[in-house]
């Protein structure tokens, strides 16, 4: 039978794909008609074109199926329509899960994120933390909205696991972390905000979702390697790039430049170099525990400072950097 991959065109889908490959299983993705697919129609992955926000589209995709990775997300911290990515992760998700109970799926693995855990600030977060009863981002609260939408499907009876991934690191990264790190080894960025984020790499968070197949439905995971400052990330990533690393700003200047920053996006038409919602996070700190995930789903998490290189290195054979890094030679 056949893996239905959503989201497999992004950056975690993409190596859920990749992992299913490896393993010798038949993928489709249900991909929207303008995404370039051409990459994954050479590996020899079935290309269903749809949207998630289409029902029959997705259900059309789900023919012939019998397991499905549900990845697709819009993953940023910039979002002027807030309305445009609720019905991307919430009502996406219900027109997937709805079409996956009619369609029988026997196994089903919904991509979270750790951001809805909501730990309160300092304290390390567990799949078993109460949340803290607000939401730092217009991001964690969809994602929060959408895992309903899966514990409702759950409660009927649909088999669903979900993984909550930290802050991801790796090649193929082009997103909000990925952007952020080319932006600043590329000399653009001209002061950076202390915080504390949990990462985790882009193989381990693939691998996790082949290994959540085999759970029982209703388990969460959340995939977290470590939890480190934006000094380390940062002062690592510049390290291996041969680049002088920005200063950092205190939270409240940083919120006043995201303020000015959202402004000039907005009359632009662009995109703010950095968002308040971003500050935000960081400056609450972002401390999650992927502990359960390796006792049960058997991973060993690669160290950050591996996933930091492998993807400056990525970055650079992509044409995404000025200058060579160092760590090449």
């Amino acid at each position: 039978m056949t893996a239905l991959v959503t989201g497999g065109t992004g950056f975690v889908g993409g190596a859920i794909v990749r992992q299913l490959l490896r393993r010798g299983r038949r993928v489709r993705v249900l991909a929207r008609p303008a995404s370039r697919t051409e990459p994954l129609e050479r590996l020899g992955v079935e290309i269903a074109r749809g949207d998630i926000r289409d029902a029959a589209s997705v259900d059309a995709a789900l023919d012939g199926c019998d397991t499905l990775y549900h990845a697709a997300a819009i993953y940023e911290f910039w979002i002027p329509d807030e309305d445009a990515l609720l019905r991307t992760e919430v009502d996406g998700t219900r027109n997937v899960l709805e079409a996956a109970r009619r369609r029988g799926i026997a196994k089903l693995v919904y991509t979270s994120t750790a951001l809805v855990v909501g730990e309160p600030r300092g304290v390390l977060g567990t799949e078993e933390t109460p949340h803290r009863g607000y939401y730092l981002s217009r991001y964690e609260k969809a994602k929060a909205l959408a895992e309903r939408v899966a514990e409702e499907y759950l409660a009927a009876g649909l088999p669903v696991v979900i993984l909550r991934p930290a802050a991801v690191l790796g090649p193929g990264d082009l997103k909000t972390t990925g952007r952020t790190l080319i932006e600043v080894l590329n000399r653009r960025v001209p002061a950076l905000v202390r915080g504390v984020l949990s990462v985790a790499d882009i193989d381990d968070v693939a691998e996790a979702h082949l290994a959540a197949e085999t759970r029982l439905p209703g388990e969460r995971y959340i995939v977290a390697a470590a939890v480190v400052t934006a000094e380390e990330i940062f002062t690592e990533a510049c390290r291996l790039a041969g680049v002088r690393r920005p200063p950092f700003v205190p939270a409240p200047a940083a919120h006043v430049f995201a303020a000015l920053e959202e402004l000039r996006a907005r009359l632009t038409g662009g995109r703010p170099m950095l968002a308040r919602e971003t500050v935000r996070l960081l400056a609450h700190g972002f401390r999650v525990d992927g502990a359960k995930a390796a006792r049960e789903l058997g991973l060993r998490y690669r160290p950050w400072r591996d996933s930091l290189r492998r993807a400056v290195g990525w970055y650079w054979e992509q044409g995404l950097l000025r200058h060579r890094p160092s760590v090449l030679g």
